[in-house]
């Protein structure tokens, strides 16, 4: 548009005055003005929030120590989510089911939120996961068989404005068959878990209270069991394997005209149950600090059951124990600071046992947590305490235990830890990590001449370090890339706590690209070399031949080399299907408890929320 505009100029004379009154004149410009339309944006002059640098969270050490198992069978399906996590899902129901060969390969889990209120969330699920495999060797074919199905009901109940009650119970049963060095055979488990947590706070006082109860043991296990050297056959109601002297398999040397006899079923299988309690509060200070306190306390009644002995040479090498009560107390006062770039906590832990050897212990629980700023991050912690050594425990190591066998508690006096981070920084991260540790009459794997099945423990004194670095990158949400390593001591006395196969170098590493929104690939690899269990050989040394030397030997348990791949694809936002498939190397590996492992295997399935 065209806009006229007057402009009047006014000049002040340094001069006369006559010279500056002449000057005065009106004067019109043509100017013509396109008006540009600019965005809508907001004012900058109000207030606006600076969060914090956030620092890469670390998970806390567990003061029960809990160590994983290389899986032997492809990835199950994630159990269903419950609690507080369904919060997040507008969907009540979950169901997921999974088939895959060469056999058969199965995983199947649904559940479902019976009550979904703002007060109360009452969520019921179900989980089955299943393989079974063939091993070839010179004398058959073995066909392996592992089936586990879980159930369970979870409540979170709001009380109050400022009090949650989270309570949960499930029943487990598993099946196994187990090698030997006869014939295998098959035991099952079950597993029975009930607990109830409650949390409130007032005035600057967090505090806890939970109640717990579990049950684990073995049932119809068929182990062989060695009964005595005899001249004939007794008659019995159960078969007997029959082994002649000199015949391999047979332990001892029989006189002549004896036979060794081994029957079925085996030892009586043990059973445990575990009642515990447990109390927390802490006490804020300021925005800051906080002053706490931590108590446990379990007792873990063991029923009649066998105790390995040193050094464990064969299958008789053990003791027959009655059924008894012991407990663990463990008290955690501790110091906590919190700030946008440091969080610290310093205190110790004192344990109190009760009826299982030494009585008192205590071991350090301090960490501290520094970023300087947001692309680097140190962290380090110092922690230990005691473990009653449960068989649910040992089960989740490797599910392949002697049935009869029972352990008392270990102890770990120290554990060292630290890291540090760089990144991310446009878009890459690097980790450095590793630590020491020393543990006290740790269970490992023993091995032995004699092996009628199921994996025994020995107790040893272990103290090693471990160290390592990772590598990663992340771009959007398109791709996310991570490597890792770490390395450890696999001496007899000289090996990292954590790792029961004793390996000697670790490798991880993961790929995930999304080409797609609703596809994603995921290509992985885990590798597990210098893998080993230790027995003890004897011989004879001196003049007279009467003394006893005991060495440690290795055996291998082969290198763990799987590579996996597997895609998912979201059809809707309820419909999912995958496919994927583990060691496509077909690299096998032993099992702690001397089981194969499964070769290469493929699954196919589909998930569906409602």
């Amino acid at each position: 548009m065209n806009t006229r505009s007057t402009i009047f100029s006014l000049c002040l004379a340094l001069g006369t005055p006559l010279f500056g009154q002449g000057l005065h004149k009106e004067i019109n410009v043509e100017q013509e003005i396109v008006p540009v339309k600019r965005d809508a944006a907001r004012i900058t002059i109000l207030p606006t929030l600076q969060l914090p640098a956030v620092s890469k969270p670390q998970l806390a050490f567990s003061n029960r120590v809990v160590t994983t198992r290389v899986p032997n069978a492809i990835s199950t399906l994630e159990p269903v989510a419950y609690g507080e996590n369904l919060f997040s899902s507008p969907y009540r129901g979950y169901v997921a089911l999974g088939l895959g060969a060469p056999l058969f390969n199965g995983a199947f889990s649904a559940g479902y939120r019976i009550l979904d209120t703002d007060r109360t969330r009452l969520s019921a699920w179900g989980q089955y996961d299943g393989d079974i495999y063939t091993q070839k060797t010179d004398e058959r074919k073995e066909y392996w068989r592992d089936h586990s199905a879980s159930l369970g009901v979870d409540l979170h109940q709001a009380i109050g404005s400022k009090s949650f009650l989270n309570a949960g119970v499930d029943y487990t049963y598993g099946y196994h068959t187990i090698p030997s060095a006869w014939d295998s055979f098959s035991q099952s488990i079950s597993r029975f878990n009930l607990s109830a947590l409650y949390t409130s706070r007032a005035q600057g006082l967090d505090w806890t209270a939970a109640l717990r109860y579990r049950h684990f043991g073995f049932y119809n296990s068929n182990a062989p069991q060695r009964l005595h050297f005899i001249s004939s056959v007794p008659e019995t109601d159960f078969p007997i394997h029959i082994f002649t002297p000199g015949q391999t398999g047979a332990a001892d040397s029989p006189a002549p005209g004896q036979t060794e006899v081994y029957a079925v079923p085996g030892e009586s299988p043990v059973r445990q149950n575990l009642f515990g309690a447990s109390l927390t509060g802490k006490l804020s200070f300021g925005d800051n600090t906080s002053l706490g306190l931590d108590a446990d306390a379990d007792f873990l009644h063991t029923g009649s059951h066998l105790s390995p002995r040193y050094p464990y040479l064969s299958y008789g090498d053990y003791s027959a124990k009655d059924g008894s009560t012991v407990g663990l107390i463990a008290l955690t006062p501790h110091l906590d600071y919190s700030s946008a770039t440091v969080k610290a906590r310093i205190g110790a832990q004192v344990d109190v046992s009760i009826n299982n050897g030494r009585v008192f212990h205590i071991a350090p629980e301090a960490s501290l947590a520094w970023t300087p700023s947001q692309i680097v991050g140190f962290e380090i912690k110092a922690h230990g305490g005691s473990d009653l050594n449960q068989l649910s425990s040992l089960y989740d190591v490797t599910p392949y235990l002697n049935s009869s066998m029972a352990y008392s508690q270990s102890h770990i006096p120290y554990a060292l830890d630290g890291r540090v981070t760089v990144g991310p920084f446009f878009g890459a991260y690097l980790e450095f990590f590793g630590g020491y540790a020393k543990a006290n009459d740790w269970l490992m794997p023993v091995v032995a001449d004699s092996y009628l099945g199921g994996a025994v423990f020995d107790r040893i004194d272990l103290s090693a370090w471990h160290g390592g670095a990772a590598v990663g990158y992340d771009y959007r949400k398109q791709l996310s890339a991570r490597i890792s390593y770490e390395t450890a001591p696999n001496d007899y006395d000289n090996s990292f706590y954590e790792w029961r196969d004793r390996a000697r170098h670790v490798v991880n590493a993961e790929l995930k690209l999304r080409p797609l929104t609703p596809l994603q690939i995921t290509l992985g690899w885990q590798f597990r070399a210098g893998r080993r269990c230790y027995g003890m050989a004897h011989n004879l040394s001196g003049a007279t031949g009467d003394l006893q030397v005991y060495s440690p030997q290795a055996r291998s348990l082969g290198c763990v080399s799987d590579l996996s791949l597997g895609a998912s694809y979201a059809a809707t936002d309820a419909l999912s299907i995958f496919a994927g498939g583990e060691n496509l190397l077909n690299r096998r590996y032993y099992r702690i408890g001397d089981r194969y492992s499964q070769g290469i295997r493929f699954m196919i399935g589909a998930s569906l929320k409602f």
